[in-house]
């Protein structure tokens, strides 16, 4: 079937289906039926495919990526994190001692002689994510460092085993 067959038949567009300048109710379920059909042609897809013309915000999920290592006294938190100004952009909320949230803002990498940016597939917003730690650690003494895009926060560990004082 040829593409264009669909808008030659009687009712396939509304267009040569409403030959009076008067609108009644089957006018109008007919007008209805001509947005439905122009909506199924020209959707996000469509314009998805013309540059810059996307008519509606992607929805994907943002993930920030991380590795938790450890050794005996510390844990460590390690976040894949390229184009932070300065370490400051990135903060850490603790929920309790296992449990912590982390936000960070990213910013355009915008060249000192550069005067107006024309296109970014840069995201600029803040990005959020839920953390659990396997281990206890102190939430009131942390460090943290950046370089070369990885943000590494370094956490005391907790002594999780129960001391019971013996009185003899």
């Amino acid at each position: 079937m040829n593409p264009t067959d669909f808008f030659n038949k009687k009712n396939g567009f509304p267009f040569n289906a409403i030959p009076e300048t008067q609108f009644n109710p089957e006018h109008i379920h007919d007008l209805k039926q001509m947005i439905k059909q122009y909506h199924s042609v020209l959707n996000d897809d469509f314009w998805g495919d013309i540059h810059g013309l996307r008519t509606s915000k992607r929805k994907g999920i943002e993930i920030i990526p991380i590795e938790i290592w450890e050794d005996e006294e510390n844990l460590y938190l390690i976040i894949v994190a390229p184009g932070l100004q300065n370490k400051s952009h990135a903060k850490i909320y603790f929920h309790n001692d296992q449990a912590l949230t982390l936000k960070i803002k990213t910013h355009s990498l915008k060249p000192v002689q550069s005067t107006q940016l024309i296109t970014s597939d840069l995201p600029q917003n803040y990005y959020e994510r839920e953390i659990f730690l396997k281990k206890s650690v102190l939430t009131s003494s942390y460090s943290s460092s950046y370089e070369k895009g990885v943000l590494t926060y370094t956490f005391n560990k907790v002594n999780d085993e129960l001391e019971i004082p013996f009185d003899f």
